[in-house]
């Protein structure tokens, strides 16, 4: 089942392709041009990845233990169902059908506001260790895509499996980000095509129902072991 999991988490990675160069193509472009060593580029953005997907698994390993929390405090599956629930919203909102992550991405804006003005110093980016610390920044980016995936992890309530899961969801999402910086546009307008849009969303709305599902057939058990 963990095996299943992680695939998942770079499944939901892969899907979100046309959400991760809205939200990410325009920074790893910046980035090119910010290096100060051009020769150098594809180094920087590489290290630029590491930071990224480096601050995804600590945020994985906070939302893991704050799971395990939770699971200790109520017996009801709040967090699965939370998480469904998400992944439906991430399905409607791929699709632009409903924008209600949108409101959650408003509130994680409250932390980028804090975040970002540390990136400042980090510009021109001439080393290695800049680019590294630059990447790790924008992993807070307020993004709906890490919002969904970080309820699923939450929901392993394994502060490692969670922060594995982030990992996995991280490398899902590398071959749009990195795509970007060479063609962000054209990219962007191919998977941002309806067919393509929709085809992410209905898998979106497929594991959010499929982890419903899941609380619901576990609570029937209960309920019939009870009786």
């Amino acid at each position: 089942m963990a095996e299943i999991s992680l695939v998942s988490a770079f499944v939901l990675g892969l899907l979100g392709a046309g959400h991760c160069i809205g939200m990410c193509g325009g920074i790893i472009s910046s980035l090119s041009l910010a290096t100060a060593d051009q020769s150098n580029k594809w180094i920087r953005i590489t290290f630029y990845q590491v930071g990224r997907i480096l601050s995804y698994c600590l945020i994985g390993l906070l939302a893991g233990w704050f799971g395990a929390q939770v699971n200790q405090l109520s017996p009801l599956p709040i967090l699965s169902t939370l998480s469904g629930i998400l992944l439906i919203l991430m399905g409607f909102y791929v699709s632009r059908i409903w924008m209600a992550l949108s409101y959650l991405e408003r509130l994680g804006k409250l932390l980028w506001n804090k975040i970002s003005p540390l990136s400042q110093s980090l510009f021109p980016v001439k080393t290695t260790s800049q680019a590294l610390l630059l990447g790790a920044l924008w992993g807070w980016l307020p993004c709906g895509l890490v919002y969904t995936s970080l309820s699923y992890a939450i929901t392993t309530a394994n502060p490692l499996h969670s922060s594995l899961f982030m990992l996995c969801f991280g490398l899902g999402t590398l071959p749009a980000t990195l795509l970007a910086g060479a063609a962000s546009a054209t990219l962007k307008n191919r998977l941002n095509r309806p067919p393509v849009r929709l085809i992410s969303a209905l898998l979106f709305v497929g594991f959010g129902i499929y982890i419903l599902y899941g609380v619901f057939a576990a609570g029937e058990m209960n309920h019939h072991h009870h009786h």
